[in-house]
């Protein structure tokens, strides 16, 4: 476990709405100097999306977040098919996966309100990170440390892909998709 101390304590810190400081790419190549082959395995299968039917991974921070961003997606898909008017079928394991993380369908709405896409990706990318800073609480020298801070790294990345440009670059291709230019 001293080996764990010594990768925590040479990462920088993450915050939201700041850089990273380190890529994912160099964190996964200095974590695996210092982790054991089974918490390796772990942190290399990390996702922000987590897979549609729940799986234990060895690590009780990413199955939370796997639980928590599972009922996410789910509320999400709901409230913008009811806003497209379009008839979705859930199945009753997801009406529960729903249930389990009740908050997660007033972040959903609250998402959905926002005019602006932007907005709503910067919304739900703090209330991400808040959640897996509140996960990481507590936790700071050991394996589960690792795995937040790699989700937290993860969800960094995400939320610098996120620009103006880039948006409308994908607008003005989608745009021309649909007019058949």
């Amino acid at each position: 476990m001293s080996s764990y101390y010594y990768l925590m304590a040479q990462l920088p810190t993450l915050m939201p709405d700041t850089s990273a400081g380190i890529s994912y790419t160099s964190f996964m190549a200095t974590a695996a100097n210092f982790l054991s082959q089974k918490d390796m395995r772990i942190l290399e299968n990390i996702s922000l999306e987590p897979p549609r039917i729940p799986e234990k991974t060895g690590s009780d921070v990413v199955d939370q977040w796997y639980k928590k961003e599972r009922a996410l997606r789910l509320s999400l898909e709901r409230i913008r098919s009811s806003k497209l008017k379009r008839e979705i079928s859930f199945d009753p394991d997801d009406e529960s996966r729903i249930g389990d993380a009740f908050d997660t369908v007033q972040i959903a709405k609250t998402a959905a309100g926002y005019d602006d896409p932007l907005e709503a990706e910067q919304y739900l990318y703090r209330t991400r990170f808040a959640f897996v800073e509140q996960l990481a609480w507590n936790r700071f020298f050991n394996s589960e440390a690792v795995f937040a801070y790699c989700l937290m790294l993860l969800l960094h990345e995400r939320s610098d892909s996120f620009t103006v440009e880039a948006g409308r670059a994908s607008y003005s291709t989608i745009y021309n998709q649909i007019l058949g230019e």
